[in-house]
């Protein structure tokens, strides 16, 4: 039996970044019972529950700025924006300072960082998606990628790039036979992963906004992949 060398360092990095089972596979040519095995090994070593510096998120403050004036609530900016309330005082902070020294003609994104706490083993809950799944980006919809693994909080996706921060509506297709139909959602890039020699990329997004009907449509498709219908 081959064994394989991971340095800890790395793989820490990794998952703290949000990257989730598939693209660990992937990236370490594990099986899932190689995965699930490195999880076991890092919960016994007593690893989860560090945390690490900071991620960067990019926002764009133009937006944050107009739902502010429209009267949105902290609540609101919070669950929209997947903000803690740490985060939002950062973000008013970053508007306090851009008072008077930017202009419309500005790029309206801005970085803010994010302290990561390490990804408790229910984050990686996530269902293995079999079937041949496409999803588009809603600004971009003549690229499409395809559905790795989802659940009600997040999505992998391969053939779709993005980088770390970047927030994007997302569009998954409604399945031939009518079973589920096309919903989207808002959503932040955690983390992406792209093996230059086969030419794929994997990227994971963390689901911030979702209407009700479409949320509706999510889990059918969550009960379709874990129950089979």
């Amino acid at each position: 039996m081959a064994v394989v060398k991971i340095s800890q360092k790395e793989i820490l990095q990794d998952i703290r970044s949000g990257m989730d089972e598939t693209a660990i596979q992937k990236k370490y040519n594990l099986s899932a019972k190689g995965v699930k095995s490195l999880y076991e090994k890092l919960i016994e070593a007593g690893l989860f529950g560090h945390k690490v510096d900071t991620v960067l998120r990019r926002l764009n403050i133009v937006n944050v700025l107009a739902d502010i004036r429209g009267g949105m609530s902290r609540s609101e900016l919070m669950k929209k924006y997947d903000l803690s309330a740490e985060m939002l005082k950062r973000v008013g902070k970053k508007l306090l300072e851009a008072r008077g020294s930017r202009s419309v003609d500005d790029d309206p994104e801005t970085i803010i960082e994010e302290p990561a706490d390490f990804i408790t083993t229910s984050e990686f809950v996530r269902h293995e998606v079999d079937l041949e799944i496409p999803v588009y980006d809603a600004a971009r919809p003549e690229v499409q990628g395809t559905v790795r693994d989802i659940s009600e909080e997040g999505v992998s996706i391969a053939g779709l790039e993005a980088n770390v921060g970047d927030a994007k509506t997302l569009v998954i297709l409604a399945d031939e036979f009518g079973q589920f139909a096309a919903f989207e959602f808002e959503g932040y890039c955690r983390w992406c992963f792209t093996d230059p020699d086969e030419g794929t990329s994997l990227t994971g997004f963390a689901i911030t906004r979702i209407s009700d009907e479409d949320l509706g449509e999510l889990r059918k498709l969550v009960r379709i992949i874990t129950t089979g219908g």
